[in-house]
């Protein structure tokens, strides 16, 4: 399975509520934990979904568009670290 199709069944899986960990996702598809922990990475990344610990939550539209908006815009003052918004610390 490529790996596109892979994150698109598990991002299904965690938006549709049918998975809220990742030890429910691995016993959901019967797939390798490796490979469900790199799925999740690549999820993370492009900024669909949000882990904490094992738990694994859809982030709606705004949360996504503001991580994208934090992520590359260098000159704003604040970033977001494990879900929080924290002002930058000055250098």
């Amino acid at each position: 399975m490529r790996e596109e199709d892979l994150d698109w069944t598990i991002y299904h899986r965690i938006a549709l509520g049918e998975a809220g960990t990742i030890p429910e996702l691995i016993e959901i598809t019967r797939l390798d934990e490796g490979v469900i922990r790199a799925s999740i990475q690549r999820l993370v990344r492009y900024l669909l979904i949000r882990q904490e610990g094992e738990n694994v939550h859809p982030m709606g539209v705004e949360e996504m568009l503001l991580s994208c908006r934090i992520r590359y815009t260098e000159d704003l003052p604040v970033t977001i670290e494990n879900g929080v918004i924290k002002i930058k610390k000055q250098e």
